[in-house]
């Protein structure tokens, strides 16, 4: 029994002597490096303000290499824009071109055209004639009238179409021939309208035509 005592009493002796020997070194570590406060196993944070290098929980991370991503990728999206941007240009362009030049294509000759004798034939001026009605310019359209007159004449060889005659003197050429009095008096009209920029009204204007509804290709 006294021995049994002994080794209780030489035990509790040993353990009270780690227990404190592990205390002071844990006060002792804690004194040489701030970084071991949990040496105690009281895992009680020291309220130390946190230092530049201490992370705060939740902060985004802005590194270097976000950084250098973010360098590279914004460049390449505003040229990837720029280049979307540049190919819907291009092909509203092209598609209106496109546009223009099959409209010019299906639409007849244009008096400005009208250069030789060629472009005289050429000319689809009841088309023109139609055209210029549907747009109520009627000052044109007798125009187009005018024009479809020397056309015929002309392939009829009654007249000899020169870009730089005058009505006057298409009038000469063909005054003898049993049309000659109702085309003067139909370039009389013209000149009246087209010279003196005149736009008659819808019904001058179907007064007029009437005269030169006389004559081929309308007769």
């Amino acid at each position: 029994m006294t021995k049994f005592f002994v080794f209780l009493l030489l035990l509790t002796s040993e353990t009270l002597a780690f227990s404190q020997g592990t205390v002071e070194d844990a006060a002792a570590l804690k004194k040489r490096r701030a970084d071991l406060w949990y040496a105690d196993s009281s895992f009680t944070l020291p309220s130390a303000a946190p230092t530049r290098n201490t992370p705060v929980m939740g902060a985004p991370k802005n590194t270097g290499d976000m950084r250098l991503f973010n360098a590279i990728t914004r460049p390449a999206g505003y040229l990837l824009g720029a280049l979307i941007l540049g190919a819907l240009a291009y092909a509203f362009y092209d598609f209106t071109k496109a546009h223009k030049t099959t409209l010019r294509h299906n639409s007849p000759a244009e008096p400005s055209d009208i250069k030789t004798v060629e472009n005289l034939y050429e000319a689809d001026f009841t088309a023109l004639i139609k055209m210029a009605e549907r747009k109520t310019d009627y000052r044109l359209a007798l125009r187009y009238y005018y024009l479809q007159l020397l056309q015929e004449f002309s392939r009829q060889s009654l007249i000899r179409y020169e870009k730089n005659k005058t009505n006057r003197q298409y009038a000469e050429e063909i005054k003898n021939h049993k049309w000659g009095p109702s085309f003067l008096e139909a370039t009389k009209y013209y000149n009246f309208v087209w010279y003196g920029n005149r736009m008659p009204s819808e019904e001058n204007y179907h007064e007029l035509t009437a005269h030169f509804l006389k004559m081929p290709p309308y007769v």
